[in-house]
């Protein structure tokens, strides 16, 4: 048989496979993430039907001749370059400007390493990618401390944890023989930080300062205590008319004496400021509970006919003779739906902000760099995983160790560039037409040796 035969079989399966590669690239042109490859062909063995000789004073020296039996794909090199950002309305969407890529891990245990930052938080508080691996890095033990973050990057878990709150509500049942309430006699006031706004147990007591009185907060005293004490003075509190009122008079004062700066050397040493760390602040809240027996969420704001109804006899029964102590207090779950934003900094820090804690650090995203990218080896799904040709992955901060910094809100698109991909479609086209024709020829020209004999 003619080798030219064999040599147009070897030039068809090279281009083929490079055709294969090509329509891959193409076909990914719009995944994030996405590092195409290109194909490399080689010469494959010869036939030596001469060989070389040197030449001397009476010789002349000859050049070895040989026949060469085809081509095959010599690699499939992975193009690392980096791309450039699509924007994202998803601050939990991040993209690496630089060298690097983000590490997951499966329910197995096994990483894998990724440049398509589509993250997100389960149920769980898991911080996973689009194909629910977890992302790792490093884990802050108590997201109220930032300078808790380790500065040493990690490849552990990350979990948006956070820290629950403390509803404190303070109430009394109405006197159901008082003038003007006899049709509210199974309903309660309460008076609380019904949106969480501390993080522990704390004893409310309001009282009648009297007429001519100025309104004060007493500041939390002895906050060894169980639980420690706010106490609120009214002044004048029979010209309060309603609760909206006698809310207003309140949050009015608690403003005032979290800002107030407090004389250390007139003030006893037992007596703090109401902005204490057992104390958040925020806006006290005074709702009725219609006999729900719900003193959370079923508490509501009273409606006009009920202000109107309950006027200065609502508030008498709390301010009364009878002062209204009695807390109730339990401890409420935070998720991370009950974050009011939430943000990955340029070093891949976590933050969240919240209405009581404010500001938490919960971990931050940590990545890994390789001596050599394109020695890793694509899984699916936008994956690699390490090998021998690669290296063992160094871990690094965002920003530092030659790593690239997080971009929020923005992923990175494919590096297929469509006008090469189209060139090299022409070019494998034409090759494998060429191979083609190698094998019809040759075909045509077995056959005429065939035809020698009739």
């Amino acid at each position: 048989m003619l080798r030219s035969l064999y040599s147009g079989v070897a030039g068809l399966t090279a281009h083929q496979s490079k055709m294969d590669v090509i329509g891959n690239n193409i076909a990914n042109v719009n995944t994030y993430g996405f590092k195409g490859s290109r194909v490399t062909f080689r010469d494959i063995y010869y036939q030596t039907t001469k060989t070389a000789t040197g030449g001397d004073d009476t010789t002349g020296g000859i050049n070895p001749s040989q026949v060469g039996y085809g081509v095959s794909v010599g690699s499939v090199d992975k193009i690392m370059s980096r791309s450039s950002f699509q924007s994202s309305s998803s601050t939990l969407d991040v993209a690496i400007a630089g060298e690097g890529f983000i590490q997951v891990q499966d329910k197995s245990g096994n990483k894998y390493y990724t440049r398509a930052g589509m993250l997100n938080v389960d149920n769980s508080g898991n911080l996973i990618d689009s194909n629910g691996k977890f992302v790792l890095g490093a884990q802050n033990g108590d997201p109220t401390i930032a300078e808790g973050l380790s500065t040493n990057a990690s490849n552990s878990k990350i979990n948006i944890k956070v820290p629950n709150v403390h509803i404190a509500k303070v109430t009394k049942t109405l006197d159901a023989t008082a003038s003007g309430v006899t049709n509210f006699s199974s309903s309660s006031i309460t008076v609380g930080f019904l949106n969480g706004n501390q993080t522990a147990d704390i004893k409310v007591t309001i009282n009648d300062a009297g007429a001519g009185a100025k309104d004060s907060i007493d500041a939390t005293t002895d906050m060894a205590a169980t639980p420690p004490s706010i106490v609120i003075n009214l002044g004048d509190a029979g010209k309060i008319t309603n609760v909206e009122d006698l809310a207003a008079r309140i949050n009015t004062m608690i403003e005032n004496e979290k800002t107030r700066e407090l004389d250390a050397s007139k003030v006893p040493a037992d007596v703090r400021e109401i902005s204490d760390e057992n104390f958040k602040g925020g806006k006290i809240s005074i709702k009725l509970d219609m006999g729900t027996g719900k003193l959370d969420d079923g508490t509501r704001d009273l409606t006009s006919t009920e202000i109107k109804t309950l006027k200065a006899n609502a508030v008498k029964a709390l301010v009364g003779t009878a002062n209204a102590q009695t807390m109730v207090s339990s401890a409420k779950a935070q998720s991370f739906g009950d974050l009011s934003s939430f943000y990955i900094s340029e070093n891949g820090t976590l933050i969240g902000m919240h209405a009581v804690h404010g500001a938490l650090t919960f971990g931050r995203i940590d990545l890994a760099t390789f001596d050599n990218p394109g020695g890793l080896q694509e899984s699916g799904n936008s994956y690699f995983q390490a090998t021998t040709a690669s290296g063992d992955p160094k871990l690094a901060t965002p920003g530092f160790e030659g790593s690239g910094a997080l971009v929020s809100s923005a992923l990175e698109m494919s590096n297929v560039n469509l006008a090469q991909e189209f060139s090299d479609m022409i070019t494998t086209q034409r090759g494998f037409q060429a191979n083609s024709r190698i094998i019809t020829t040759s075909d045509s020209m077995l056959e005429e040796l065939v035809n020698l004999k009739r």
